[in-house]
C-alpha cells in the first residue's frame, strides 16, 4: 500500500477544511463556501476510495460478515456518488 499518497490526500483534505471553517467564521459569500465543502467531499471520497482500492482484500479478511457488508455498502455508495 502506498501509505504516504492516501496520508498526502487526508492532509490536503485537512486543510481544505481548514479553509472551509475559515471561510465560514470569516461569513463568506454562499458560494465560496458550498464549493469548498465540494472540494472537502470529493477529496475525501478520493482518499477513502484510494484506501480500500489499495486494502480491501486485506481489510475485509479481518472482518466479521456484517461488517463486510458495511464496507460494500459504503464504496458502492461512494462510488455512485462520486
Amino acid at each position: 500500500m502506498r501509505k504516504n499518497t492516501v496520508v498526502q490526500r487526508l492532509n490536503i483534505v485537512r486543510g481544505q477544511i481548514d479553509g472551509l471553517v475559515n471561510l465560514i467564521e470569516e461569513k463568506e459569500n454562499c458560494s465560496k463556501v458550498a464549493e469548498q465543502f465540494r472540494a472537502v467531499d470529493a477529496a475525501l471520497k478520493k482518499a477513502i476510495e484510494m484506501y480500500f482500492k489499495e486494502n480491501l482484500t486485506t481489510c475485509l479478511k479481518s472482518v466479521n460478515r456484517k461488517d463486510k457488508r458495511t464496507i460494500e455498502f459504503l464504496l458502492k455508495e461512494i462510488i455512485k456518488n462520486k
